[in-house]
Parts: structure tokens; sequence; C-alpha cells
């Protein structure tokens, strides 16, 4: 077997590391092969932050061979996946020039439209993959997930009973089952599908991180997040800001106008509207925080998200106990200390489980100046303050850290402070 058919098999029994090793063997004889830089390409592409690695493999192959249709594509996935959705279509459309009836190249096209939530589309290109070739697999899970996500549950729920009944052993027809299951808030059928794609890959993250939500989904409190993730997702990012913001002028609308006839009314819309802002933040992290209370369910948990569910469930509950404990004993001090743990939570919910690292830096800081402030105001209101009440020099002291958090509320909202950037 020659060196380059031994590197292909490896790569198709999933053995990347090896194949990579083929691949740089056939270039170290052959420094001008374009094929085997799109192998080397699709190997990165799969691999565990290589995402880079990839596009400047698949560069290689382009600026050796500029005509081929695939190249041009492979690109296009690689770009999106990199979060660069302009440069993306911009080889999506190039490679639909070479050859307009390539089924790869249409999905590529599809592929950079959902990273961009353009989901109608996404929807339409994908079909359009699947006229030129019915047994597209890659346009068929992209379609079904793009139904998914447009609420369009009974398409969706025919495209995934089709992909299963062609392939009942493909892996992410099973994620896909998984996620319209979930959609239907059908929990054990949501984690059969994905603990089937895991037995199928288990190297498979879709597969993982679909297990963990079916896991989280077993709370209703959880269950009742994954309603208002679902609903937005449906909206590309300008019009779930547009919803937030009108969201926000509305409740401020209805405070002003209640004010008028019954303040308390007003005080009301006040808290259902801060409890909404901290439900969102706070779902996963208590979610992953119920999932790690699970000796089972726990070994599904990365170390960022387990410190998550600990930081902001246990933080969460730490801080509302010790609270009530200060306004029982009247202890301003444990008052101080516990209302810091649960402001500590916002920004804890963005910070341990964030695959950006400029984000990681911002909400740490702000988590740690929450931290800081909660145990100095503490300090501070034992040792110090005497009056009845906490202090306003304590107050004084505690703003900055409230106004970090008022701020994550819209930092949070920033896709290059949330998306994974480590590729």
């Amino acid at each position: 077997m020659s060196e380059v058919a031994h590197g292909l098999l490896l790569q198709e029994q999933g053995r990347l590391d090896e194949a990579e090793a083929c691949f740089y063997g056939v270039l170290a004889r052959e420094p001008e092969n374009d094929y085997i830089y799109s192998r080397l390409a699709l190997c990165h592409l799969n691999q565990e932050k290589r995402k880079k690695d990839a596009l400047k493999a698949i560069d290689e192959a382009i600026r050796i061979r500029s005509d081929e249709a695939f190249y041009h594509a492979l690109r296009a996935l690689i770009l999106s996946d990199l979060h660069r959705p302009k440069e993306a279509m911009a080889s999506a459309d190039r490679s639909i020039v070479l050859n307009p009836e390539d089924s790869f190249a249409l999905t590529a096209k599809a592929s950079v439209y959902a990273e961009m939530q353009r989901w109608s589309d996404s929807e339409d290109w994908c079909r359009k993959a699947l006229a030129v070739n019915a047994d597209d697999g890659m346009a068929a899970n992209l379609l079904t997930h793009v139904l998914r996500v447009q609420g369009k549950t009974e398409l969706s729920k025919a495209a995934v009973e089709s992909q299963l009944s062609d392939d009942p052993e493909n892996s992410l027809a099973h994620v896909n089952a998984g996620w319209a299951a979930l959609q239907r808030h059908d929990c054990k059928t949501a984690e059969t599908h994905f603990r089937e794609a895991l037995r199928l890959d288990s190297e498979s993250e879709p597969a993982r991180e679909g297990l963990l939500e079916s896991f989280k989904a077993r709370s209703w409190f959880y269950r009742s997040y994954l309603r208002y993730c679902f609903f937005m997702q449906r909206f590309t990012g300008g019009k779930q800001w547009m919803i937030i913001i009108g969201l926000l002028v509305a409740v401020q609308f209805a405070k002003r106008m209640t004010a008028k006839i019954n303040p308390l009314i007003s005080i009301g819309i006040g808290v259902v509207w801060l409890g909404f802002v901290m439900w969102i933040w706070l779902a996963s992290g208590i979610g992953n925080f119920l999932v790690f209370l699970d000796q089972n369910a726990r070994l599904a948990l990365k170390r960022g998200e387990a410190l998550q569910g600990i930081a902001v469930g246990g933080g969460l509950l730490l801080g509302i106990f010790v609270a009530v404990i200060g306004g029982i004993w009247e202890s301003y001090a444990a008052i101080c200390f516990g209302a810091g743990l649960i402001l500590s939570t916002v920004p804890a919910s963005l910070t341990f489980d964030n695959g950006s690292r400029k984000g990681r830096l911002v909400f740490g800081l702000i988590t740690a100046l929450v931290y800081v402030t909660a145990i100095w105001t503490a300090v501070r209101e034992y040792t110090v303050a005497s009056a009845p009440g906490i202090s306003d020099r304590t107050i004084e002291l505690a703003l900055p850290a409230f106004l970090g958090v008022i701020a994550c509320t819209w930092l949070g909202n920033v896709p290059a402070l949330r998306r994974d950037d480590t590729d």
C-alpha cells in the first residue's frame, strides 16, 4: 500500500494524527502536491484547535492549483468555522463559478449562510445541492438543522426520519434527531439519540454537547430556557438585538406609565424584567450545576463547564443562603457578601465556559472585581460600620462592581466576546 493510500485509509478511520504524519511524509517528497494539501486541510479541519492550520493547507493547495472548485469550497467551510463569513462567501462563490453543478460547492455556500444565521437562504442552497446530488449527506444534515432552527417542525421531523431510514448508522443524523426531540421537549428521546451518536462516533463534540443539553433539560427551569433559545435562534443577530432593545424600551415605558397609577406595579415590572435578564444569563450555569450534582451525568461536563456550574449554581445558592442568614441575624456584612456572590454569577456565567480569549479576560476581570468587592464591603461593614443599615460609603465602593455586572448583560451579546477563537 502506498503512503498516500495509507494516509487516506487512516483519515477515513478517524486516526487523524497518523494520517497527518503520512501526508507530511508525502509532501516532503512532493512539495507541490495540491491534492495532499487538500487532504491535510481536511485533517486539520476535524482536529481540535487546528482550523487555522487547515486554512494554511488549503491556501497552499489553491496556490498550486487555483481552478479546482473543491478547494475553494473547502476553504469556504474553513473560513466559516473561523467566523469570517465575508471571505467564506467569496470562496464559495468562486467554487460555484468553477463548477456550478458541484453539490459540495453549493453546500459550502449554504453553510456560510448558516454561519450568518440567514436560515432561509441556507435552506434554499441546501435544496439546490440536494437537487444536484440527492445523496449529499452534508447538505441533508444541514437542511435538517436549518429547518429545525426556523421552527419548521414537521419538515425537520420528516427530514430526520428520512436520514435515519437511509443511514441509521449516521452519527450526525442522530444528533439532528436529538435536537429535534429537544425542541419537542422530549428529553428522553433526545438523550437516546445523543447516546447513539456518541456510540457511533465517540469523538463527536455536537453529540456530547447535545447529550449535556438533554441532561440539563431534565429540569423544568432549563427546559423553559431552551424554549427561549429555540425562539431566538430563528432570527439573525441584528434582529435578536432589535428584540432585546424593543423589550427594554417596552419595559421602561410600562414602568413609567404604571408608576402614575400604582408604584407597586411599576416596581413589580422592574423585578420581573430583572428576573428575566438574570434567568437568561444564569440558566446554562445552573443547568451545569445540576448536571455536576449527578454522579454519572457529570462525566459529560468539560472542565470549563463544571467550573461554570460551581461558580454560577453554587455561587447563587451560597449567596442566597448567606444573604438570608444575614437578614435574619441583621448582619450587614453577611448581606453584603451574599449579595456580592449573587451578583458574581452573571459575569461568572460568561467566564469559565467561554471560547473567546478576549471574553474570558473581560468577564473574568469583572468576576474578580465582584468577588473582591464582596469581601471588601463585607469586611468593612463588619469592622467599621456602626450605624444601622449599610453605610453610604460601602454602597459607593460596591457601585463599580454593580455597574460591571450590568455591563455584562450587554457585552454578553457581543459575538466576538463569546465565540470560540482558539482555532
